[in-house]
């Protein structure tokens, strides 16, 4: 083959991936997700074995989108919390969701945790490190996730 020849499949090959890609924009659609109820910032929650903590998530984009949905992420699943799986809304605007974790054993025993859900992110010994991640799927392909990391104690 010529080397005009190999350029060409190249471009050609490139082109037919740009047609075939899910949309993607440079910047976020107006979507917007917010923990209406956080634990303190840097400070873990305390849950005692058997108590629950529900989280509320409020998702509002300014397109309707096909699905939005909210998990649990730990570092040590299934250990010191349990979660009650995740929500999720369809076909709509806005959305409230809510994460419900329980206090399950104690966390006492759990190794300290660095550079987890993202860099620069360092939990001591004896926490639980959790994420609640939320997803919204937007018409054409176009996802926006966010994740807000925070950490449970259960004495």
């Amino acid at each position: 083959m010529k080397k005009s020849q190999i350029v060409l499949w190249f471009v050609l090959v490139a082109l037919l991936g740009l047609c075939l890609a899910p949309a993607v924009s440079a910047t976020p659609p107006g979507v917007n997700i917010k923990v209406l109820n956080p634990p303190p910032k840097n400070k873990p929650l305390y849950l005692a074995v058997g108590e629950s903590y529900t989280f509320d998530i409020r998702v509002e984009s300014e397109e309707p989108f096909d699905l939005a949905m909210g998990m649990m992420d730990a570092y040590y699943p299934g250990r010191g919390v349990f979660s009650a799986g995740g929500d999720r809304a369809t076909q709509s605007t806005s959305a409230l969701l809510h994460l419900i974790i329980t206090g399950k054993n104690s966390t006492a025993d759990l190794y300290a945790v660095c550079d987890w859900p993202e860099p620069g992110i360092c939990w001591p010994e004896g926490v639980a490190p959790l994420a609640i991640v939320v997803g919204v799927r937007l018409g054409g392909g176009q996802v926006v996730a966010e994740q807000t990391p925070f950490s449970v104690v259960v004495p």
